[in-house]
Order: C-alpha cells, then structure tokens, then sequence
C-alpha cells in the first residue's frame, strides 16, 4: 500500500469533517457523536483507503454512503 501524500490526508480529512456534520444534521446527533459513528464506521475505512478515491466524490456522498449503510443496518 503506498504512503498517501499529506495534501491527499489533508483532502479526506477535510472530507470526512464535512460530511461528519451532514450526517449529525442528517441524524438530529451532535457532531461529536457523529465523529464516533463515522470513525468506527465500514464509510471512513473507504474513505481513507486512497485507491478507492472516495474522497473525491466530496462530503454529502460520504454521507450518503454512511446514511444508507446506517440504514441497512437498523
């Protein structure tokens, strides 16, 4: 797996916060609690996997994702 440049790190962090406040929006949480559900979440192991690229889909995306699979699972 290859080291990921500080920029592309830069880029899904940026990412990740953006939709981590969708999805509290989203859920009526407070970030905080979104942070948890997100980082411990399948969504932000695809989102920091660069060869996936999911970050450059943007954040309401990643929410989106998180959002549905949240939903699968009840």
């Amino acid at each position: 797996m290859e080291e990921v440049s500080p920029r592309i790190k830069a880029a899904m962090d940026l990412v990740a916060t953006m939709a981590i406040e969708e999805i509290a929006r989203e859920k009526g949480i407070t970030t905080e609690e979104a942070l948890e559900e997100f980082l411990c979440s399948p969504t932000a192991a695809l989102l920091y996997d660069d060869s996936l690229k999911l970050w450059w889909d943007g954040p309401a995306e990643v929410a989106h994702q998180f959002l549905e699979v949240s939903r699968l699972r009840g």
